[in-house]
């Protein structure tokens, strides 16, 4: 199904009314999908930013519409950011996205099932790109971009599921989101561009949590 649909499905419910209602210069910034083919569990998330509260309002789409989550819009830095507005065109059918990964898999002659799909769509470079994350059957990550216009392959790298670990410092949860990039990657690119990420306010940790963690590892 395409992304529009559940945009729409958003736009129609009544906690989307009244949040546009407070803002009316919101406007759609982000998609987020979960595909679980071996649990067969979806998750669909629909982000808006307001500028009246300079925050990312994410509605669930998967289930019944209910007031959206308020989120900050944070580098990797904890630097603020505005997020670029996003069509509700998109051409992509997001349950179409397993098997363009892995018609490229196959002809790159990578050899890998893929059990679940994150995928993130969002504005790089001035274009929408699905930026996704790929679980694969034996603890292995496939990270690539693909251009929702053309729904062709712009990069794709398999990792090892610890890389992953290893780049975030903690394990890969289903609540997870893939971290939105400055600009496209091509294999002609370095893998190490990625540096913006929406997070949960309260999943950011305050001056005093992070002062008292420094005070501890003295104390050792």
């Amino acid at each position: 199904m395409k992304a529009s649909h559940y945009i729409k499905k958003v736009k129609e419910s009544k906690p989307f009314k009244e949040f546009i209602k407070e803002d009316p210069k919101a406007y759609l910034c982000s998609l987020f999908f979960v595909r679980d083919f071996t649990e067969k569990r979806n998750e669909t998330q629909v982000d808006f930013y307001s500028p009246k509260k300079k925050g990312i309002f994410s509605f669930d789409a998967e289930k019944k519409i209910e007031k959206a989550v308020n989120k900050k819009a944070e580098t990797m830095e904890h630097k603020k950011f505005v997020p670029k507005p996003l069509s509700e065109d998109t051409r992509m059918d997001v349950d179409e996205m397993k098997s363009t990964l892995q018609d490229e898999m196959h002809n790159r002659e990578m050899a890998y099932e893929i059990e679940k799909v994150l995928a993130f769509l969002t504005i790089i470079d001035g274009k929408p790109v699905w930026n996704c994350t790929g679980f694969l059957r034996g603890l292995g990550l496939l990270q690539a971009h693909v251009e929702d216009e053309s729904a062709s392959v712009l990069f794709m790298e398999k990792k090892s599921f610890f890389d992953m670990i290893r780049f975030t410092g903690k394990q890969p949860t289903n609540a997870m989101q893939p971290v939105q990039p400055t600009q496209i990657q091509t294999p002609q690119q370095p893998q190490s561009l990625p540096t913006i990420k929406i997070v949960d306010e309260n999943e950011v940790p305050s001056k005093k949590s992070q002062a008292k963690g420094k005070t501890e590892v003295k104390k050792k």
